[in-house]
């Protein structure tokens, strides 16, 4: 700070300076700004309690939350372009379309309530299916039957109802219970001619070594455990292949892990998933 600056702060007269003269630029004192207004119209209202601020709370209105009474599990079937969904915006096909059929959902507990609706396994990208499996827990109850014949119009194309089913409600949920998976893997082209004799071959090995690649990583893992049968038959005058697959917890196997492993182009087959077994 110059001398001539902590004179003038003291309230010391200092030196005059010529009209015009501005000094070195440390001498400079800023110039000082009016303060900001807002236009007329313009000004922002003083937050009212509840709306947020410093301090204050945020409050939502809060759903009225009670237990359950009824749960339903509803089988459905995947076709069309309903294969190409993924699994979040399956789940959210299905609360649109039981809402629109009226139905009482239950609601979650907590801060942020959401309807109770869960697919049992979410169905990978590009899959077809003939009975996935989605629960549904109701505040009131309904007759299984009557939503049986309602739903079908309420979905959009390409799902389908299989059946619908009350559940106990102190029941394991559905996820839970998955053990395995039944699959069917048609080709797109004509499969190789010893297609038998390689699905018997993976059979008879002890162990297959098998390495799954992820973004960022690579999973290695024994897929002979995780085939629980495989076979050769014939469909539609083609010949396909069915697969049991283990499925839960303790480890998954995908039909296109059993293609690479048989030397096959997973790309050039199209995979429906028949059924999900439960324990």
């Amino acid at each position: 700070m110059g001398p001539h600056l902590r004179r003038r702060r003291q309230g010391v007269p200092g030196r005059r300076v010529a009209a015009g003269h501005r000094g070195p630029a440390h001498t400079r004192l800023p110039q000082r700004l009016p303060p900001l207004r807002h236009p007329r119209g313009l000004q922002s209202p003083a937050p009212r309690r509840g709306q947020g601020g410093v301090g204050m709370s945020v409050s939502r209105p809060q759903r009225q939350v009670t237990a359950p009474v009824q749960r339903l599990s509803i089988a459905f079937a995947v076709s069309g372009a309903a294969r190409y969904v993924g699994g979040l915006d399956m789940g959210r096909a299905w609360v649109r379309a039981l809402r629109r059929l009226g139905l009482p959902l239950a609601y979650s507990f907590g801060f942020s309530p959401h309807p109770r609706v869960s697919l049992a396994a979410p169905l990978p990208v590009g899959f077809a299916a003939e009975r996935e499996l989605v629960e549904v827990y109701l505040d009131a109850r309904v007759e299984p039957a009557d939503v049986a014949g309602r739903l079908p119009a309420q979905l959009p194309a390409g799902l389908g109802v299989r059946g619908v089913e009350e559940l106990p409600l102190n029941a394991p949920p559905l996820a839970s219970r998955i053990q395995a998976a039944d699959y069917v893997v048609q080709f797109l082209d004509p499969p190789p001619a010893d297609l038998a004799e390689r699905v018997a071959r993976l059979l008879e090995a002890q162990t297959l070594p098998f390495a799954r690649v992820r973004p960022g990583r690579e999973v290695r893992f024994d897929l002979r455990p995780r085939i629980l049968a495989a076979r050769v038959e014939e469909r539609a005058g083609k010949a396909a292949l069915t697969l049991r697959l283990q499925h839960g917890p303790r480890g998954a196997a995908r039909p296109e892990d059993v293609l690479a492993a048989l030397g096959l182009e997973p790309a050039a087959a199209r995979v429906t998933r028949v059924a999900l077994v439960l324990a």
